[in-house]
């Protein structure tokens, strides 16, 4: 089986290579315009009587013209619905958006307009709009520029939020990854080779408990002994020398230790019928090992590609080489928001993930050192490269894969459950009767 055929049976999991890509909140634009600018030819509320309170929420209200536009959206995707459901599921959205801006307004998340002007602007660029023709077009619409920018504040909000609780709730242990990458161990190693090292303390099937349990306490001593040696022996235990063998040659016991294993690398303690065995992966080839370079950078990006951007990224530079903040001038500065809440860091990727001219940078630039302005289809950035390094790729992308199969199925139901405790610590009073 090719790499090729590997990565279509894998899926996710097993990709050789997991792109790290620049998170940023100006991917909500087709989705947000979508939602935003409605027709009005929907039945909801065809004749709105005059404003009042739908609910109150803590020290905040929603009201009814906003509940019957979210009921509007909704009817765009379920036209069969009735228009009673669609009310119904619009006032528990609008209220659960309060509990959630209310709460994030209490741990201090704060969207300033610096931040959502640059969000609001590379909407509007994504749409291949300029920002006043952008809010002609909300005009046209019936959407007021104001309502939209908090809508977007909101979003931001909550966005930030979810981030928060999810990275604080959606502990994910290495037991679980190597668990997960265990049960595809057969197919990740189906077509390597490797050269093995071995010691065995044998414990077979029939012995006494206590002499099991002897045998197994001396496997788990001698294997902390090894680690923190140069060579692979023991003075008790004679090394043997397993040669080359293949996958299909090795018990699956072997197989499953060496999918998390690299060169030079000592595995777990492997138990099997005859007793316990100690591995050291000598070399290894073919399968799926891929060395590559990864580097960690950050970047702040003037999104205006003329000389006058140019000399906007200069004037940060010089900040920067006269003791100034690189992540705070991130933050205040950098057009890419995905990154620049995190002051522009973009953590370990490889540099052909980049466009050319960025690419180039993060390979040949000093570490550490501050890039002069580079110049990219995006605008101008000012790069520093923190730390390089060589990682066979498709153990990394393994790890990173399973982490966040992992992570996605453990978020939401942890945010879910979380979002329903904070909703029933609130008060919440219905005013509108359905």
């Amino acid at each position: 089986m090719d790499m090729n055929d590997k990565k279509s049976t894998l899926g996710s999991l097993l990709s050789l290579f997991v792109q790290r890509k620049i998170r940023s909140l100006f991917k909500l634009s087709s989705l947000l315009l979508g939602s935003l600018l409605l027709s009005s030819q929907l039945s909801i509320a065809a004749e709105q009587p005059l404003d009042r309170i739908a609910a109150v929420v803590n020290n905040d209200i929603v009201m009814l013209s906003s509940v019957l536009a979210r009921a509007k959206q909704l009817k765009t995707a379920s036209p069969s619905t009735a228009d009673k459901i669609l009310i119904a599921q619009a006032l528990e959205q609008l209220v659960l958006i309060k509990v959630q801006t209310q709460y994030g307004k209490e741990l201090g998340i704060i969207v300033d307009d610096v931040m959502l002007n640059r969000t609001i602007e590379g909407i509007a660029k994504q749409n291949k709009l300029s920002l006043g023709d952008f809010r002609h077009a909300l005009q046209r619409q019936g959407v007021e520029y104001s309502d939209f920018r908090e809508d977007i504040r909101t979003r931001l909000v909550i966005n930030a939020l979810k981030q928060r609780q999810s990275g604080q709730r959606a502990s994910i242990s290495e037991q679980e990854v190597n668990d997960l990458i265990f049960s595809q161990s057969s197919i990740i190693n189906q077509d390597a080779q490797y050269h093995l090292q071995e010691l065995f303390i044998p414990a077979p099937n029939g012995v006494s408990l206590p002499q099991f349990n002897i045998a197994r306490k001396q496997a788990e001593t001698l294997r902390r002994q090894l680690l923190g040696q140069q060579a692979f022996a023991s003075n008790k235990y004679a090394t043997k020398d397993l040669g080359w063998k293949t996958n299909k040659e090795l018990p699956s016991s072997y197989s499953r230790a060496l999918s998390l294993m690299g060169i030079d690398e000592i595995s777990p303690v492997v138990h099997d019928s005859e007793g316990f065995h100690i591995l050291k992966l000598v070399a290894k080839r073919g399968g799926s090992q891929q060395l590559e370079q990864q580097v960690h950078a950050r970047h702040i990006l003037i999104a205006d590609p003329s000389s006058a951007g140019k000399k906007k990224a200069l004037s940060i530079r010089n900040k920067i080489i006269a003791g100034g903040d690189f992540a705070t001038l991130a933050k205040t500065n950098s057009a890419d928001t995905g990154s620049a809440i995190n002051g522009g860091d973009l953590g370990w990727s490889k540099p052909e993930v980049y466009v050319p001219e960025f690419a180039n940078t993060v390979k040949t630039v000093a570490l550490k050192a501050i890039s002069q302005p580079i110049k990219t289809k995006f605008g101008w950035h000012i790069i520093q490269v923190l730390e390089r390094k060589k990682i066979d790729a498709s153990r990394a992308s393994m790890r990173a894969s399973a982490k966040s199969i992992l992570a996605k199925k453990k978020n939401k139901s942890g945010y879910d459950t979380w979002l329903q405790g904070i909703r029933d610590d609130a008060f919440i009073e219905y005013r509108l009767k359905l």
